[in-house]
């Protein structure tokens, strides 16, 4: 009370909550701040690649590439020619690049979130919680595999979406067919995405995307043509169809059961169940802005079903649903009241949403992955042991060879100096057996030849073992052979003599 004029005075009010305000905000930055810094941990740790399996061939392939060869001819993989280029890029520096590369498509498909959630009116705390928590966690799922090209494709889908919510139409445009470049099987969810979100707003001009595509498809297919691998990469599409319809993961023998049951395990069933839930519950609060992204969220989730009833084998497959289910926690934030501004209730909501789309990781799990990945980050750097047994006797300039399959430990990581001959390192039973026959055609004019254990007859697989027959038989002709802990390494008698 002001004793002179008998007035109450409000200037100790305004300064109490001034001050609330202040706590307020500080306390909305740090919770922000500890999830987004939890969520990153997480997310850093899955993204440190193994260097074996498919992984190692990857890296091999990409040290290949750095060496001069060209894809799809000197050097062969089933995967997409943007992914390699880009792999090997960062091979020109280091191993150690493939994990930058990785945090930085994690970093870009969380940005594409961010965006796309703040264009539908979420909170920028909100849009941070969705896009840098929510964002990288879905990415590095359980379905995730390090290094794989299922990233990349998810987040150039997510960015060409969150270029046209923005309006840059043209830019959208581009991205189309490098998404093709990176990951084929993410186009018919990206033309799903397109297509949706054009009928809902169709006075936009389209032609500015067409353009963009266009011009992005013909600089793709030049740089493919220059470097000779325009031809293999189209060749390797119908390969790649080929695969998917073989008899791998046919347990049961029935039609699309048989692709859908190696994927839909129990990760992806929680990140399918959780990802429809979203969008019931979402819908009957949709606003006439949002409405949009719940329509392309539907389209992408059933384009991946097709893709995978009609493609899938492995589990990772699974992966092609990352798209819908974080478009599905975009959603949340901009159709519930709950999430559109930041407070505890909503953090934690938007935490077990995050752990539900990621595949509801095992706590073991994930400890598991945060305390190895200072290891295999390390490893990353290693040389195999079948290269160093190499490097110790094969002058620079040789030629070699590889037989076996694909749990060779990255090879070609130190091998730079040396030419690959018979451009498929890695030989699978189900193989066309053209490819197959070609190798021990060529074995021959290779100075040496690792040979990997798995190189081995297995029963009823009657043209992989054709193959084993056939090349033993030139190994026991032209090689002398010694035995190795990791298997056997051939020199070429031509070079004894």
């Amino acid at each position: 009370m002001d004793h002179q004029t008998g007035s109450c005075s409000t200037v100790a009010p305004a300064t109490a909550v001034t001050t609330r305000d202040r706590v307020h905000g500080w306390g909305t930055r740090l919770g922000v701040a500890a999830f987004v810094a939890v969520a990153w941990l997480i997310a850093a740790a899955r993204a440190v690649p193994y260097r074996d399996g498919d992984r190692g061939v990857f890296a091999s392939v990409a040290e290949r590439l750095v060496a001069g060869d060209r894809l799809y001819v000197d050097v062969w993989d089933n995967k997409e020619p943007l992914f390699y280029l880009t792999l090997s890029f960062g091979r020109v520096v280091s191993p150690l690049m493939d994990v930058v590369l990785e945090l930085l498509w994690l970093l870009a498909g969380s940005y594409a979130a961010f965006v796309i959630a703040r264009t539908y009116r979420a909170s920028i705390p909100t849009s941070i919680l969705v896009g840098f928590t929510i964002t990288p966690l879905v990415l590095t799922g359980s379905s995730y595999y390090a290094g794989f090209t299922h990233l990349p494709g998810t987040v150039l889908l997510l960015a060409s979406l969150a270029l046209l919510v923005r309006g840059h139409l043209f830019a959208a445009g581009l991205l189309l067919p490098v998404i093709a470049g990176f990951k084929i099987l993410a186009l018919p969810v990206a033309l799903a995405l397109l297509i949706t979100y054009a009928l809902i707003h169709r006075s936009l001009p389209w032609l500015r995307y067409i353009l963009g595509a266009a011009l992005s498809l013909g600089a793709l297919a030049l740089l493919l043509a220059l470097r000779g691998e325009l031809v293999g990469f189209l060749t390797l599409v119908q390969t790649n169809i080929a695969y998917s319809q073989s008899d791998l993961a046919d347990v049961y023998n029935v039609p699309i059961w048989s692709h859908l049951e190696p994927v839909l395990q129990g990760p992806t069933v929680a990140l399918l169940a959780t990802t429809l839930l979203i969008l019931a519950i979402t819908r009957v609060h949709l606003t006439s802005e949002s409405r949009d992204l719940w329509w392309t969220a539907v389209a992408t989730l059933i384009a991946g079903l097709l893709v995978v009833a009609g493609t899938g084998l492995w589990s990772h497959h699974a992966q092609i649903f990352f798209i819908s289910g974080v478009l599905a926690a975009v959603l949340l934030t901009t159709a519930l009241p709950t999430f559109q501004s930041f407070n505890f209730t909503g953090a934690v909501g938007l935490a077990a949403v995050a752990v539900l789309l990621s595949g509801v990781p095992s706590l073991r799990d994930t400890a598991d992955e945060v305390l190895s990945a200072p290891t295999r980050f390390a490893d990353l750097s290693r040389t195999a042991d079948a290269t160093v047994s190499l490097q110790s006797i094969a002058p620079a300039g040789s030629t070699y060879a590889r037989l076996g399959k694909n749990t060779e430990d990255s090879h070609a990581q130190g091998l730079r100096d040396l030419e690959l001959v018979c451009y498929q390192f890695l030989q699978y039973p189900y193989d066309p057996p053209e490819n197959l026959a070609r190798i021990p055609e060529c074995l021959p004019t290779a100075d040496f030849v690792i040979v990997d254990p798995t190189f081995a007859i297995e029963p009823g697989q009657d043209k992989w073992n054709e193959f084993i027959d056939k090349s033993a038989t030139i190994l026991r002709r032209d090689f002398d052979c010694q035995s190795e802990p990791w298997g056997e390494l051939c020199v070429n008698r031509t070079l004894t003599n």
